[in-house]
């Protein structure tokens, strides 16, 4: 196995620093991609690996003149990496020290993707080392909550799928990317939904892990793209139409259900989380995905799994 990390940056030079750092002193990675995205000042190569410790020759520094959005640059990277796997970082996150352990796991092992669990920095306040209990719940769900190397069947991969779409808790095989056009959505946010749903789709053998291989940060200053309540919020339903059909028909449909659930629930959380200016056009946005993209079985079955959600959401949208 060979290990390419991706790393978009936008004016993230400090964390990027810190990242690096931990990226050398870990030994962690035969090639560093940093997709610079519109930073000003610019970030240099030279300075970077000199300042990191790492070797020049594994950093690779990619270079957008005005900011593209981090989907755009993760596609970038993975356009240009030469590792057999590739694992997305975003440049304030921070590998553990149980991420080398996972690999060393993992060695000889055929996969298309392995899910690892990560810390989550909001739970700082809680005293607890881990993820969300969102996402916890899931891994209990799925039975995978305990064990460093565990394999994932169909159920337990239904489950595990609702799980937070995030780039950053998944080890990929390169050529399971490639071989389904599999990326990110070129987004400002929500870009990582794609890519998340696809891989599942498309996934033969699945791996998880309850090694927590990653500290994601959550700023509290609230100034990060993830805290964004204007229109580009509504920039979903592209990528979320796209996804319809193939997550309805693909895998037997084993997925559909959790996709078509998910889709409710970051309904229902943008609406209390976006500007009010936006949302009537939320609403339309909403009606228009239910109406095109989800069947009356499929509302259904969504009343009967979560009936207050379903119920709130159709009628913000206006539907009954």
């Amino acid at each position: 196995m060979t290990l390419t990390l991706a790393i978009p940056c936008h004016n993230d030079a400090a964390p990027l620093g810190r990242l690096l750092q931990r990226i050398a002193t870990l030994d962690l990675a035969d090639q560093v991609i940093v997709v610079d995205d519109g930073s000003v000042p610019p970030l240099e190569a030279a300075p970077l690996a000199a300042a990191s410790g790492l070797p020049p020759e594994r950093l690779t520094l990619l270079r957008n003149d005005s900011a593209r959005g981090p989907g755009a640059a993760r596609n970038q990277a993975l356009a240009r990496t030469s590792g057999t796997h590739l694992l997305f970082l975003d440049a304030d996150d921070l590998p553990t020290r149980e991420l080398p352990e996972l690999l060393r796991d993992l060695a000889g092992e055929d996969f298309d993707f392995c899910q690892f669990q990560y810390h989550d920095t909001r739970m700082d306040q809680e005293h607890v080392w881990g993820q969300t209990p969102h996402d916890q719940r899931f891994w209990h769900a799925a039975g995978v909550d305990l064990g460093a190397l565990s394999e994932v069947g169909p159920d337990a991969a239904a489950e595990l799928s609702r799980t937070a779409n995030y780039p950053w808790n998944k080890l990929y095989r390169t050529e399971f990317l490639r071989a389904h056009a599999i990326g990110c959505s070129e987004i400002l946010v929500h870009e990582d939904i794609e890519l998340h749903w696809r891989s599942y789709v498309h996934a033969g053998r699945i791996l998880a892990s309850d090694r927590i291989g990653v500290i994601h940060f959550v700023s509290p200053e609230g100034l990060r793209l993830t805290n964004r309540t204007g229109p580009e919020r509504l920039a979903l339903f592209e990528p979320l139409g796209r996804l319809a059909t193939e997550v309805r028909t693909g895998a037997d449909g084993l997925y559909a259900l959790p996709f078509f659930g998910f889709a409710l629930g970051l309904f229902d959380w943008i609406a209390g989380n976006l500007d009010p200016a936006w949302h009537r056009d939320l609403a339309a946005g909403v009606r228009t995905f239910v109406d095109q993209h989800v069947p009356e079985e499929m509302l259904a079955r969504l009343r009967t799994a979560e009936p207050e959600r379903t119920a709130r959401v159709l009628a913000r949208a206006g539907l009954s």
